[in-house]
C-alpha cells in the first residue's frame, strides 16, 4: 500500500503515517519498494511469524522467541 491508501483508510494524517512506516521500514517490518516517484509498502511475512511469541514474551507469558531478523 501507498502512504495515500493507508491515510484514506484510517484517521491518522499522512506525516504520521509517513513518520511510523519510516520507523518501521527501519526494522524491517514493514519492506518498502519504490516505483517510480513514489513508494508502496508491505509486511514483511518473516515479522508476522514470530509477532505472536515476540508479545507473550513481552507479557512474561512464555520463553523469548529464538531471534530472527525481520
Amino acid at each position: 500500500m501507498s502512504v495515500g491508501e493507508i491515510v484514506e483508510r484510517s484517521p491518522v494524517g499522512q506525516s504520521t503515517v509517513s513518520h511510523h512506516l519510516k520507523v518501521l521500514a527501519e526494522v524491517r517490518f514493514v519492506l518498502p519498494d519504490k516505483q517510480g516517484t513514489s513508494t508502496r509498502y508491505r509486511v514483511n511475512r518473516t515479522c508476522l511469524t514470530v509477532f505472536p511469541d515476540a508479545v507473550r514474551a513481552v507479557l512474561g507469558e512464555g520463553e523469548p522467541p529464538t531471534p530472527t531478523p525481520c
